[in-house]
């Protein structure tokens, strides 16, 4: 009797390891559901940005749907760049980050990322330009380097001309071109002007044999002349109407290109060349772009055509197409228990279909 109740007492408390040890283990594989999770997110619409004081947009919608998927309890935060968020949750202060954030090796170093949610490139913003009016172009034209350059060589070739026909005639023609200089010169420079553009109003002339030389030979210089003014003329207003015409990445070469600071978009453009401009938020490189400062802004391609859409309607638009591709993913902790079952919870729903709907309200119907 004594040995038949210590076999069952011992049968009961090999049994109680049994389920102690297998509900141990549970517990340590398993993440603890009922933890208030801390999830940041930043400023990048429309995947989240602040409405009424709240969070929205796609990615915090796909966030939403995890969450009642696993039945996850969490607080939604904001923090200023992406920098900042993922040194938040590198850190451990925040256990779970999503907005628009590509996945790179460099950053797979500090933080862990989920799978890919949403397939996304760079792409180039650049300003919409008004045609200008005639007094406009002129005065651009006037001003111009180009022109500016010209109307020196021309005026340069004038004095010499005009110094020449003067010294050669101001003893046999005295009348025409005075001795004394000022006067001289002033009617020599008169001389030149007209002849160079073919005029030829037949006021003076000279009479003597150097005179004449000169004066033929400035006739077939002026002819060569007045060619190049005119090309001068036309390669300006050629470089005017090309002056912001940049369709594609190769265009953007000796440009001012603004982009944000810390982003990949940054570390794309880091070394081409190109006059690059970092600013701390996209706002501050819409807003430049908007007041000439910038030549365009490279940066996520969904970000600038929302711009384009809402805010930059008239102002700005997204030319080319996308370029260095871009995986958005969610950044988790190091070894976080939750990326699995983040994992999952995105193909549950991408398969379900939930993802389309979600992608149909914010970028429209899918291709």
């Amino acid at each position: 009797m004594f040995n038949r109740l210590s076999q069952c007492s011992n049968i009961i408390c090999w049994s109680l390891s049994g389920l102690i040890s297998s509900f141990l283990v549970f517990i340590i594989q398993t993440p603890v559901l009922a933890e208030i999770l801390r999830v940041g997110t930043k400023p990048f619409a429309p995947f989240a940005f602040v409405q009424d004081g709240e969070y929205i947009g796609f990615s915090i919608e796909l966030w939403e749907e995890i969450a009642e998927e696993l039945e996850l309890e969490y607080e939604l935060y904001g923090e200023k760049t992406v920098t900042d968020l993922l040194e938040s949750v590198s850190s451990g202060n925040t256990d779970i980050a999503i907005a628009g954030i590509t996945i790179t090796s460099e950053r797979e170093k500090t933080v862990d990322f989920s799978h890919s949610f949403f397939e996304s490139g760079l792409q180039i913003l650049v300003p919409i330009h008004s045609e200008p009016s005639p007094v406009n172009t002129f005065l651009w034209l006037i001003f111009s380097p180009i022109l500016l350059k010209t109307m020196g060589v021309l005026l340069i070739v004038i004095s010499i001309s005009a110094h020449l026909i003067w010294f050669f005639e101001r003893k046999n023609n005295p009348e025409m071109f005075p001795q004394e200089y000022f006067k001289g010169i002033w009617e020599a420079c008169w001389w030149s002007v007209v002849t160079v553009v073919t005029v030829g109003y037949g006021d003076k002339a000279p009479i003597g044999i150097p005179g004449r030389i000169v004066a033929t030979i400035w006739m077939f210089t002026g002819v060569l002349l007045v060619s190049y003014f005119t090309a001068s003329v036309s390669s300006a207003l050629t470089v005017q109407q090309l002056e912001s015409s940049v369709q594609g990445l190769e265009d953007l070469n000796g440009k001012r290109v603004a982009t944000v600071k810390g982003s990949t978009a940054a570390e794309y453009l880091a070394n081409r060349p190109m006059k690059k401009v970092e600013y701390e938020f996209i706002e501050d490189a819409f807003q430049s772009l908007e007041e000439s400062k910038v030549d365009a802004v490279v940066y996520d391609a969904p970000v600038l055509q929302n711009y384009a859409a809402r805010d930059g309607v008239g102002k700005a638009k997204v030319v080319g197409s996308t370029f260095e591709r871009q995986s958005y993913g969610i950044a988790l902790k190091t070894n976080s228990p939750y990326r699995e079952e983040i994992n999952q919870a995105i193909l549950s729903i991408v398969e379900s279909g939930a993802y389309d709907e979600i992608y149909k309200k914010w970028f429209g119907e899918t291709e």
